[in-house]
């Protein structure tokens, strides 16, 4: 059979396909189930578009965290170049991502986002249980913030109690795994999370808690760190020892 009647034959078969497709789409459509199911497909969808035109607008840019730069202490050295005093309203220390112990990363993880390396900035199922929560409670809202919405809304966003900037802190965590990779936005993370003691970051923090550098904590100092990012205050070993403990236990079990 030549070529030109093999495309014939193909385009004769196609032909009757689709003319037996034809008056099946109609004949379905024509059936008040089939319209329901395809409207109530167009909700979500239609939701979606209508959430991303409200809260999109002005949403800061996630490209500008690839030249970040954190307020790092001022330092004073003396006229053969030792440092004598250091000026600094925050408490401070920039590391690399390799620079942080993989048990550290590990413990917050556990305590703040367990898929964190396998979702794509939203933890979904989360959503729904702390949806219910909100419902259920006229308190200050609460919502399954991963690492990524943490960092968009600690340094691009406001810490604004609202649904309005939770929804925005979502689709900006979006757009920052878009730009960044998960490594880029854990080194965000651990260098800028405020942990109390006026310590922002993690090697800051490891210094005001214990007097160490992150790569000589133990396994359940870094565990306690990893506590802290929600409510720093609610578990100082000072006042909320026990509490801590517990919190702190949980963390290495889930290690």
């Amino acid at each position: 059979m030549s070529t030109d009647a093999v495309q014939t034959t193909r385009f004769a078969q196609f032909r009757d396909s689709a003319g037996r497709i034809g008056p099946f789409l109609r004949r379905a459509w024509a059936r008040r189930w089939v319209k329901l199911l395809a409207i109530l497909a167009l909700i979500p969808l239609l939701g979606y578009l209508l959430l991303w035109a409200i809260f999109t607008r002005d949403l800061p840019s996630a490209e500008s965290l690839l030249t970040y730069e954190p307020p790092l202490p001022s330092n004073v050295r003396g006229i053969d170049g030792d440092p004598i005093q250091t000026f600094a309203r925050e408490r401070r220390v920039q590391l690399d991502y390799e620079e942080y112990p993989r048990q550290l990363i590990q413990a917050f993880l556990a305590a703040e986002d367990r898929t964190f390396f396998t979702h794509g900035g939203i933890d979904y199922p989360g959503i729904f249980p702390a949806i219910i929560t909100n419902i259920q409670s006229s308190g200050r809202p609460v919502g399954a913030s991963t690492i990524t919405q943490q960092v968009a809304k600690n340094l691009l966003l406001t810490n604004e109690l609202s649904y309005t900037r939770k929804i925005r802190e979502m689709f900006l965590a979006r757009r920052i795994e878009d730009v960044l990779t998960k490594q880029q936005i854990l080194e965000l993370y651990l260098n800028q999370i405020f942990l109390g003691r006026n310590a922002y970051g993690v090697q800051a923090a490891a210094r005001a808690y214990f007097d160490k550098d992150v790569d000589d904590l133990a396994l359940h100092e870094a565990a306690y760190l990893a506590i802290l990012p929600k409510a720093p205050s609610n578990y100082t070993p000072e006042r909320h020892n026990e509490r801590a403990v517990a919190r702190r236990n949980i963390v290495l079990s889930e290690m």
